[in-house]
């Protein structure tokens, strides 16, 4: 083994890198041993000082909050650009505000392999959310929603005409008005106020 490094080095330039292992191995040794949390800041060090091929330090990536980011913060993630920040926040008022990750992929024009870029760039705030009445939200407040069409907002108002006011958003499935496969996506978006919400602006009354 030791003929085998000659061919590739030097006996100083052998020692030298024997010397520069040795005291990497040293050093997180130590580090490992005096606190977890130094060798985490250690590792994070790292991260940010890691350069690029024009020797420029790379910042650590910024996390942006999805439903509260405006069209200029929106452009510090990847592949997004004017046309896709504008699309975003179009969208984001429509729906009352993103509850998930995926839902970006409903944006016009957006694929899994944009989404990828970023998907860990962003984090998702869900206490901004817009909720609709289900007792008082009117036909037209209930159609512009991306996912009511017309058909099932028509529904909705039969059911509310027969029942009456509603105990929660769910009896709209427990009675199959609404399929189960909008569960998931629409319930972020459905609420039945009481007295004590009626003084949250979040939430669209008429």
């Amino acid at each position: 083994m030791t003929k085998f490094y000659r061919y590739l080095f030097t006996r100083s330039e052998l020692r030298g890198v024997l010397i520069l292992s040795f005291g990497v191995i040293l050093i997180r040794v130590l580090a490992y041993s005096i606190s977890p949390m130094v060798s985490d800041s250690f590792g994070d060090t790292l991260a940010i000082a890691v350069v690029d091929s024009t020797g420029q330090a790379r910042k650590k990536p910024k996390i942006i909050e999805i439903n509260s980011a405006d069209s200029l913060a929106l452009l510090d993630l990847p592949g997004i650009g004017p046309v896709f920040a504008k699309r975003i926040i179009k969208y984001r008022q429509m729906l009352g505000g993103f509850a998930y990750p995926e839902q970006l992929k409903e944006v016009y024009g957006m694929d899994s392999a944009r989404l990828s870029g970023f998907i860990k760039q962003i984090r998702i705030d869900t206490s901004g959310i817009r909720k609709m009445d289900i007792n008082k939200a009117t036909f037209k407040e209930l159609l512009a929603h991306p996912y009511l069409e017309y058909e099932q907002v028509k529904a909705i108002a039969r059911f509310r005409d027969k029942k009456g006011l509603l105990g929660s958003p769910g009896e709209l499935w427990a009675a199959g008005v609404l399929a189960d496969s909008l569960w998931s996506c629409l319930s972020h978006y459905l609420i039945v106020v009481t007295d004590s919400a009626l003084i949250e602006n979040k939430i669209l009354v008429k």
